[in-house]
């Protein structure tokens, strides 16, 4: 068993850019966590970088030296996650690898694990996962043999899995098993003024030798923007500007078209946009007879893509 305690900090921490409070408390609390063997559950919109502060907790824990293993519950096909999560013994089911082959839990043994979109999974799955967390120990599809344990869970979630617990959706003790330490982390839009910091780290890290600078008039925009997909937005938005060879400055040319023209609010590109968004959404959901995963499938999009555009539509 690893022994909890490790490092107080980790370089990781400081690549969550930002003097905001919020963000100054989400590395507090995240170096508390790293201290602690506790489960982590980290809650925020898609793009905040859930990841990274998990692996930051990963690095500044004692288990540093173990693997950090991440594994996206709405990425993996229903039917495979259970093989996925556990492994499998060597003829469990038809197509299965020779010698059988380990899951995410034995992968990530004396390390951490994280689960990302863990309000994804399928009940059953809830179930097995409640069991691993108590029990400390797994079983491979198709053995009979139990393989103990000592791995860190840390979980995340872009939905409110206390909604869903509320609906019946999500098991209520497996959402008490995993809310032990909860960490929210949040939307860029609530923290503007990290954007010049944020935005100046991620040019670094992608032009590491002379990254551009930006504009004043190209920092005001950012700002300004509310950023829906948050910091994974604003990372493909200067990756964008730095694919057109911006030189030593980007500016307003330099940006996405949204950026440098954005439509008013509730202006009639946008309530053509949300009608469109809404007639297919209602289609899909009707022609799978409101199965909301073959919805999302027959749209090319995963679940929680699927949740989120629904309650985008509600308000």
């Amino acid at each position: 068993m690893v022994s909890e305690g490790g490092p107080a900090h980790s370089p990781a921490f400081d690549r969550l850019a930002g003097q905001s409070a919020p963000m100054v408390e989400v590395r507090r609390l995240g170096t508390l966590a790293a201290r602690s063997g506790a489960t982590v559950l980290l809650l925020g919109e898609s793009g905040t970088g859930k990841e990274l502060l998990a692996r930051a907790i990963h690095e500044a824990s004692s288990r540093q030296s173990g693997p950090f293993v991440a594994v996206n519950c709405a990425a993996v096909p229903d039917g495979l996650l259970e093989a996925e999560f556990f492994g499998y013994e060597e003829g469990a089911f038809t197509g299965a690898r020779r010698g059988g082959k380990p899951g995410r839990f034995e992968l990530a043994q004396g390390g951490t694990l994280f689960l990302d979109e863990v309000g994804e999974l399928a009940p059953l799955l809830q179930a097995k996962l409640l069991r691993v967390l108590q029990e400390r120990e797994v079983e491979r599809v198709g053995s009979t043999r139990t393989r103990r344990l000592d791995v860190r869970v840390i979980a995340a979630s872009n939905r409110n899995l206390q909604e869903m617990v509320t609906a019946a959706t999500f098991r209520a003790d497996l959402f008490y098993r995993l809310n032990v330490l909860t960490l929210t982390l949040p939307p860029l839009r609530e923290r503007p003024e990290d954007i010049p910091c944020l935005a100046s780290r991620l040019l670094a890290k992608m032009a590491p030798v002379s990254p551009p600078r930006l504009s004043a008039e190209v920092l005001e925009r950012l700002q300004r923007y509310a950023w829906p997909g948050n910091v994974r937005e604003l990372e493909n938005a200067l990756e964008r500007a730095l694919a057109l060879d911006p030189g030593p400055v980007i500016g307003p040319e330099h940006l996405p078209p949204h950026l440098v023209h954005p439509s008013p609010a509730g202006g009639p590109w946008r309530r053509c946009r949300r009608d469109a968004e809404r007639h297919a959404l209602m289609g899909a959901l009707e022609q799978a007879g409101g199965n909301k995963a073959a919805a999302a499938r027959l749209l090319g999009i995963s679940r929680s893509r699927l949740y989120e555009k629904l309650s985008e539509l509600r308000q």
